[in-house]
């Protein structure tokens, strides 16, 4: 049987142009911040390719460029931190690929867009600092709780479960650096899971692992120019400018939300 190996078949020059310019600002996010390419790639390009196609793409992508960004997080990751959260992570990737099997997640975005947005503002007023003055926030529940609602969602909604665990990562790890390479480390780790669920699944096909290779150099550019921002920039610029993507984050998904009702 001959295999079908065309890639984006009938979308035009345009729209693999503009899938192509949305995973070079993806992952540059994920260059600056060890996190975060997935959603904002999945938000835009599922209105040309459609909710499954974007977020299979998006994972291959995604797991490509741990080849390069991986070993960045390894030596100064708080592996204490990784190591309590990778469990329920990846139970919470295997219920969130099953449900994403079966349900079509867009009336997740807007729960999403909401959440993302008390993240930021819980940052805003310190909400973690000063909950862990009245809560042991190192206790297994916390991380179990945090760690599978974040597998969980993020894999149904097609990204996004890194922004979870924002704040709480931000605390534990007070540095830009040790909360960057921790988000490293977690993001393989994620990525790794999904790739392993969604091909029992049955979504890795050639014409996607084609699609995939295809967008690499977009993929291997955005991660360079961002891991170069993150070198350059102080923690200050740092901070604002995460949070300045998660409220654009949440701003989307609060629209894409709106739009399905």
């Amino acid at each position: 049987m001959e295999l079908d190996l065309v890639p984006f078949a009938g979308l035009p020059p345009w729209v693999i142009a503009a899938v192509l310019a949305c995973h070079f600002l993806g992952f540059f996010i994920r260059g600056a911040f060890g996190f975060g390419s997935n959603m904002p790639i999945v938000l835009l390009t599922t209105w040309m390719l459609g909710p499954h196609h974007a977020v299979v793409l998006v994972v291959l992508a995604a797991t490509a460029s741990q080849v390069h960004l991986f070993p960045q997080g390894v030596r100064t990751a708080d592996w204490s931190v990784v190591r309590a959260l990778v469990g329920g992570v990846t139970v919470g990737v295997a219920i969130g690929t099953w449900l994403f099997d079966r349900l079509p997640a867009d009336w997740l975005t807007m729960v999403l867009g909401l959440l993302v947005s008390a993240i930021v503002l819980m940052d805003r007023l310190r909400v973690i600092d000063r909950l862990s003055r009245r809560i042991n926030l190192r206790n297994p529940l916390s991380f179990a709780s945090l760690s599978l609602v974040s597998g969980t969602v993020g894999t149904v909604s097609g990204g996004g479960g890194i922004y979870f665990l924002v704040g709480f990562l931000k605390f534990m790890c007070p540095t830009p650096e040790l909360f960057r390479s921790t988000n490293l480390v977690l993001s393989g780790i994620f990525m790794l899971a999904r790739i392993v669920f969604i091909a029992i699944a049955g979504y890795i096909t050639p014409t996607a692992l084609v699609e995939a290779g295809m967008l690499l150099p977009a993929v291997f550019l955005g991660t360079w120019a961002g891991t170069a921002f993150f070198r350059g920039a102080s923690t200050e610029r740092f901070y604002a400018v995460l949070q300045a993507v998660l409220l654009v984050a949440a701003a989307m998904l609060i629209a894409r939300g709106i739009a399905q009702i």
